[in-house]
């Protein structure tokens, strides 16, 4: 699994740039705008064509499933932890056909509760481009039967080594959003993604 997850912050240019990268082999995106409310959510989903929408994945408002043909939904951990009717939460959208994904930070946690989920994150395995201090912790999923994605620190070069660890694919953001040119790293990182995860 490749996937990106789309800046916080919205800039003038980031749709063009995400349709880019979605017609040049992103196969997953995650929408990520904790900022931003459920009106404007749906007008910045309603920028994209149906074929867009189909690769996207909601972390927010997740309500919105029922206005755009999106793939799914992810559960923040914080969210997850606070959910009293979590499994019925999760198999309402399951049942339509959407995946729903969630984020972990400890691979014991992970292993107790990701069998819900149709993937799940574990952060930070390396040292974060985007946040500064979030240093690399490289959990080893290899004994884990989840299709674990790994989050934190992904550019091209760490790929190969992710997938040693055991990892189901990976997860940028920093690489790409903070690169000088963000085109060509997306090309970096899904060219050594497609070498590496044959």
């Amino acid at each position: 699994m490749l996937i990106l997850f789309t800046s916080e912050e919205n800039s003038s240019a980031e749709k063009e740039q995400l349709i880019h990268f979605l017609e040049n082999g992103l196969p997953l995106l995650h929408v990520r705008k904790p900022g931003i409310t459920k009106a404007e959510k749906k007008t910045w989903l309603s920028q994209f064509e149906e074929e867009h929408l189909q690769k996207m994945v909601l972390h927010q408002h997740h309500q919105l499933t029922e206005f755009f043909p999106v793939k799914g939904i992810h559960l923040k951990e914080e969210y997850r932890n606070k959910m009293k009717e979590l499994v019925h939460y999760i198999e309402k959208f399951q049942r339509k056909g959407l995946t729903v994904s969630s984020s972990f930070h400890a691979p014991g946690k992970l292993k107790k509760e990701a069998s819900v989920f149709d993937y799940t994150f574990l952060s930070p395995v390396f040292t974060s481009v985007s946040k500064e201090g979030y240093k690399g912790k490289e959990f080893n999923v290899e004994n884990l039967p989840h299709k674990v994605v790994a989050l934190g620190g992904i550019e091209a070069d760490k790929i190969h080594t992710a997938k040693e660890m055991g990892y189901a694919g990976v997860a940028a953001l920093g690489a790409v959003w903070f690169a000088e040119n963000r085109h060509k790293a997306f090309t970096e990182i899904f060219n050594n993604y497609r070498n590496v995860y044959k």
